[in-house]
């Protein structure tokens, strides 16, 4: 599927060994909608390493794009997080355990 807004990989090459292990879209004042596969990584806590790599990437986009400090934007994200894990969570939609 490919849609409008998708982030474009910019020539990089994906390789058969390669594999998505989440993807996460957001509206505009709504809601976000995100999937994960947990099939891809055994362990949670590797996914948790894969989200610090996610974070620190994110810190430095952020600061190309809007200026400031890397630092500052990894604060930024890192008090996001704790904000939203303090609170209850919501109960994906697939109780299954498919990519939801």
């Amino acid at each position: 599927m490919s849609h409008s807004n998708e982030i474009e990989l910019g020539g990089v090459e994906l390789t058969e060994d390669s594999y998505e292990v989440a993807r996460l879209w957001v509206t505009h004042n709504a809601s976000s909608t995100i999937w994960v596969d947990a099939r891809v990584l055994e362990e949670p806590r590797s996914f948790g390493y894969l989200v610090a790599d996610a974070v620190r990437q994110a810190a430095f986009a952020y600061s190309k794009v809007y200026g400031g400090s890397q630092e500052d934007a990894l604060q930024a994200i890192v008090d996001g997080l704790t904000e939203e894990l303090d609170e209850e969570p919501e109960q994906p939609d697939d109780q299954e355990g498919r990519p939801n």
